[in-house]
């Protein structure tokens, strides 16, 4: 018995020594914040045969982000509050995000030593840790969860609106292997104001990487908005015979 409890410590203090340095490159000392969490874009697909890309939001009064921004938010209809106005972390810690998470797999084992700055399209999908909707998530793992408890009264849930989704087409596989770019906008090729309800758009080429983002404002209290940046999805597309599917999605969210 005492043999066998030998050999799996031995085991274990190698895999921990193994990943020990992504580990670090991630929590930095509980310096380095991770992804913000958000419910902005709902669902993507194709349609007509893969003519067509759907970008499906969530419904308008279901829109959040997370900030450490200070924000007298016209609307507290997605904030969970408690005392202190403040989301409180101790007892929803990372329900955004599946809680099956390998707390030494931060980003995937691929990119883990570039906080997921390389890799995207060499197989970093598999590993990668999940958000609650099956998105791998860029940038995140399990150390977020320990983030987010030590600064929950920094942090607050604010409800917002889509001011523009943009959709741009990255490149083929090659392509988002080699920039794998981080969060942010990109020269996209199609976007839409004020989105409402479904938005629609022709997919050309039919197949390779594309960005489908979210920009988005609070709406304040004493009237106008404050810009929040943008919510993006990677996808690929790829060709089964006569049409196309989506067969990997990543969550992109600026740092909180």
């Amino acid at each position: 018995m005492k043999r066998r409890m030998l050999i799996r410590t031995v085991i274990g203090s190698i895999a921990v020594g193994s990943t020990a340095g992504c580990i670090r490159a991630f929590q930095s000392d509980d310096q380095s914040p991770p992804p913000r969490k958000s419910n902005i874009i709902r669902d993507i697909s194709v349609t007509n045969s893969g003519e067509i890309i759907k970008v499906t939001t969530a419904p308008d009064e279901s829109q959040w982000v997370m900030t450490r921004q200070e924000i007298d938010a016209a609307s507290s209809r997605a904030q969970v509050e408690n005392t202190n106005n403040q989301i409180s972390w101790h007892q929803r810690a990372i329900a955004e995000v599946d809680s099956g998470l390998d707390a030494a797999s931060p980003i995937g084992t691929v990119e883990a030593k570039g906080r997921g700055a390389t890799g995207r399209g060499r197989g970093g999908f598999s590993s990668a840790p999940r958000t609650s909707n099956g998105r791998a998530w860029y940038g995140g793992g399990a150390y977020a969860a320990t983030w987010y408890n030590n600064h929950d009264n920094e942090v607050s849930r604010v409800p917002v609106t889509i001011n523009m989704i943009g959709i741009g087409f990255i490149g083929d596989n090659d392509t988002f292997t080699e920039r794998s770019i981080g969060p942010g906008p990109i020269n996209w090729d199609t976007t839409y104001n004020d989105p409402t309800g479904d938005i629609r758009s022709d997919l050309s080429p039919r197949s390779g990487w594309y960005r489908v983002g979210a920009e988005v404002n609070a709406e304040l209290a004493g009237g106008g908005t404050q810009p929040l940046g943008w919510e993006c999805i990677d996808l690929r597309v790829r060709s089964t015979g006569n049409d196309e599917e989506i067969t990997k999605k990543w969550k992109v969210s600026p740092r909180i």
